[in-house]
């Protein structure tokens, strides 16, 4: 009894809960444990839901709805995944029948897919193949086709003034993007001609992306030539106006020289956010120019500021910049192995130690993976810094994102400067009261009895667990987490309450899904992949033999699979014919088939008396009769042998043929395997490329934890990513390297 009052209280309260708008949208972020992989291999992965202003861990949703998608939009694999207090984990099969090509995994819950539809999707993306050995022929046929398109696709020349608009006579920063194909950064060179005399000479500096200065004058003609001969007008010049521009970031904080073309006392305010939160706001006069400072401990975290230019007494936008600030507001991972290269089957340590931005000893939650490093898919690739502060937060595909967050790039900053002052740059975009979210998701599964009553449910999986679910006095109900945890995998619901029929309707919850993603923009992360990509490697066993590179699977037929319940149901079918089966003198027989008869009650008496449940496609002997003196019947063999047929109905026309239905709970839980090297022959090669997936390590109270792993016979460089998180909006990522070697 106290389990069902659980579950009743838990659906009514998701019932009414489901769509009530949102205080605040959430940002999902999932980390699987590499990029690529080959069928018939797992892929493991972490989820964090995160509040997309604090991006401190949410509760907002206990739900994961996972999608994988083919690159032509297609769903291959959907499921569910359980989240406590913003955290979750799985598995997905990678089965054999999957293509060999790019795949994007998509997360969604109640509180991160929402009716904002200005949100747009960033899937994480992964590559599968048949052998990693196939990656350098794909490489090598991306660099032929890259070769190509930098020849024969169209190039792009984009032009971004500073603050958003060039205004006759004020001295303007001008940055430039150079692009080809699908927005691959092309390098440029090129010269500012004014009436045809040249006034500046530029370069890009970082992935196609530059920067220089002009004082336009209206009236003049301004062009830009590359060294390609290619050329390009600026943008239309403004007679008067204000504009902003960035003139230092730094620990102090963020100057800004407000520019006006008269001296005009005009009035300014300038208001900064982070995430959408107000952080703070400056008034003033502007007449040419004026200076404005926004001190740093204004912003509390590391991350994107929008800082929006108001003119005038109806506070009119007239110019945004995007600023990054505080980059050293996160969490710093030390981790380091017992050793720097290893025999195939050592044994090997890890220590790590996260510290925050003072260096202080931080408890976190850390997520590590270590594996071959050749499964690392550059253009797919993306780490919790690069996908929560960057690509979250501006529009498009964002090259290589990782590299604004790499340490060891010292010129990151300045570049991520050009990135928001290219890709992240609008004119203005600024809501006086935005809309509030509403959830297009449940964290449950919601049902129906159409028949409109009160209905009692019974619950069930193939193993024989059970529970019931009770609806409302109109027949809806709803299958909350607690109850798809306890049911993971496939179950069945079963109407208890007979009268009038109950006929269930259960609501598929990536039907919503996908039928709102129509239209919503989906951004990636961009990236070359490298010339060379495979590094010869072998996996031996303990005799020095090598493993086959490839392995050949034939195509299997498809047959109809049933668990026990639906063999019962089957079976109860068959047993609504009327048909069944018997044994007697070593024969089996048919009764009640396609027209012939069946044992008499007096010889049947006689038999072993089981009636059996004939079973399709197996060969019996047909039941006819004599009559002897109109008291016994006699079984006569007068004709041969009959196979037994009958119709092959799919789940849903079986569960339909019941008034049952089918409900998925939470996708079944499974253990990393972790080899015992006790068990584990030397005489049976182990090629694992996987050597050790922790997705929830917790720190001691000087941030300290240790993992350990076992080296497996593939001989090449492993790669371990650490990626950490504080739950209070601190974060940080950290790489490790080794080599296995053969031994000698």
């Amino acid at each position: 009894m106290r389990l069902l009052l659980t579950i009743i209280i838990s659906s009514m309260a998701l019932l009414s809960r489901g769509d009530n708008a949102l205080t605040q949208t959430d940002l999902l972020y999932l980390f699987p444990n590499k990029d690529i992989y080959e069928t018939g291999e797992d892929m493991w992965f972490k989820a964090y839901l995160m509040d997309r202003q604090t991006l401190a861990l949410s509760d907002q949703s206990q739900t994961l709805f996972l999608q994988l998608r083919s690159e032509n939009g297609d769903v291959v694999w959907s499921g569910k995944f359980p989240l406590k207090n913003g955290r979750g984990d799985g598995h997905v099969y990678i089965n054999e029948a999957w293509q060999k090509k790019e795949y994007f995994i998509e997360g969604y819950t109640r509180s991160s897919f929402t009716s904002d539809s200005t949100i747009a999707i960033r899937p994480r993306r992964i590559r599968v193949v048949e052998r990693v050995t196939q990656m350098d022929s794909i490489s090598s046929d991306a660099v032929k086709r890259d070769s190509i398109e930098r020849l024969t696709e169209k190039h792009r020349f984009d032009l971004f003034p500073e603050g958003g608009y060039l205004i006759d006579g004020i001295n303007t920063v001008v940055a430039f993007k150079a692009t080809y194909g699908d927005g691959m950064p092309e390098e440029v060179a090129g010269r500012l001609t004014e009436n045809g005399r040249q006034i500046a000479a530029f370069r890009s500096m970082h992935d196609g992306m530059g920067i220089f200065t002009v004082t336009p004058i209206r009236g003049k003609e301004y062009r830009i030539v590359l060294s390609d001969g290619r050329s390009y007008t600026i943008p239309d010049i403004k007679p008067t106006g204000i504009t902003m521009r960035s003139i230092r970031n730094n620990k102090a904080g963020i100057t800004l020289l407000v520019s006006s073309t008269d001296s005009v006392a005009h009035p300014f305010t300038i208001m900064a956010k982070m995430n959408g939160i107000p952080c703070c706001s400056a008034t003033g006069t502007v007449k040419r120019q004026k200076k404005v400072q926004l001190p740093v401990e204004k912003f509390p975290l590391q991350g994107i500021v929008q800082i929006t230019l108001m003119v005038g007494e109806s506070q009119m936008p007239v110019a945004e910049r995007l600023v990054y600030v505080n980059p050293k507001q996160r969490l710093s991972i030390n981790a380091k192995t017992d050793r720097l290269q290893y025999n195939r089957r050592d044994k090997g340590r890890v220590s790590l130690q996260v510290t925050g931005p003072e260096g202080e000893p931080v408890r976190a939650e850390m997520a590590v993976s270590i594996f071959d490093k050749d499964y690392l898919y550059q253009p797919g690739h993306e780490n919790i810094l690069s996908h929560c502060f960057l690509s979250e937060q501006i529009r498009g595909n964002v090259f290589n994102p990782t590299y604004y967050f790499d340490e060891r790039n010292e010129d990151r900053l300045q570049a991520l400067d050009l990135l928001l002052m290219t890709q992240g740059w609008r004119r203005y975009v600024w809501d006086r009261e935005p809309t509030k979210a509403k959830p297009l998701l449940s964290d449950g599964l919601k049902g129906l009895d159409r028949a409109g009553r009160p209905q009692i449910l019974k619950a069930f999986t193939a193993e024989g667990d059970t529970n019931v679910v009770v609806s409302d006095s109109i027949g809806r109900f709803v299958i909350g987490p607690i109850l798809m945890d306890q049911m993971r995998g496939s179950f069945y619901l079963q109407p208890l309450v007979k009268k009038p029929k109950a006929s269930l309707l259960l609501e598929n919850p990536f039907d919503s899904i996908n039928n709102y993603l129509k239209g919503r923009q989906r951004y990636l992360p961009l990236n070359r992949l490298p010339k060379s990509y495979y590094e010869g490697k072998y996996v031996s066993d303990g005799f020095g033999t090598f493993m086959l590179k490839d392995v050949h699977v034939k195509g299997k037929r498809n047959i109809v699979h049933y668990d026990k319940v639906l063999e019962y149901l089957d079976s109860l079918y068959i047993l609504s014919t009327g048909a069944w089966a018997c044994e007697h003198n070593g024969a089996r027989w048919l009764n009640n088939y396609l027209g012939y008869g069946l044992h008499s009650p007096l010889y049947y008496s006689i038999c072993d008396g089981k009636r059996l449940l004939p079973k399709r496609g197996e060969r019996y002997n047909k039941v006819l009769y004599e009559e002897h003196g109109g008291k016994i019947w006699n079984v006569a063999c007068k004709s041969g042998p009959l196979i037994f047929h009958a119709p092959q109905f799919s789940k849903e026309e079986l569960l339909n043929m019941f008034r049952m239905c089918a409900a998925e709970g939470y996708h079944p839980k499974k253990e990393f395997y972790e080899p015992d090297p006790i068990e584990l022959s030397p005489t049976i090669p182990d090629p694992r490329n996987t050597l050790q997936w922790k997705p929830a390590i917790l720190t001691d109270e000087d941030g300290k934890a240790d993992i350990s792993f076992m080296v497996s016979d593939v001989n090449t460089e492993f790669i371990g990513i650490v990626e950490a998180i504080d739950g209070t909006g601190l974060m940080g990522t950290q790489t490790f390297n080794f080599r296995v070697i053969r031994n000698k």
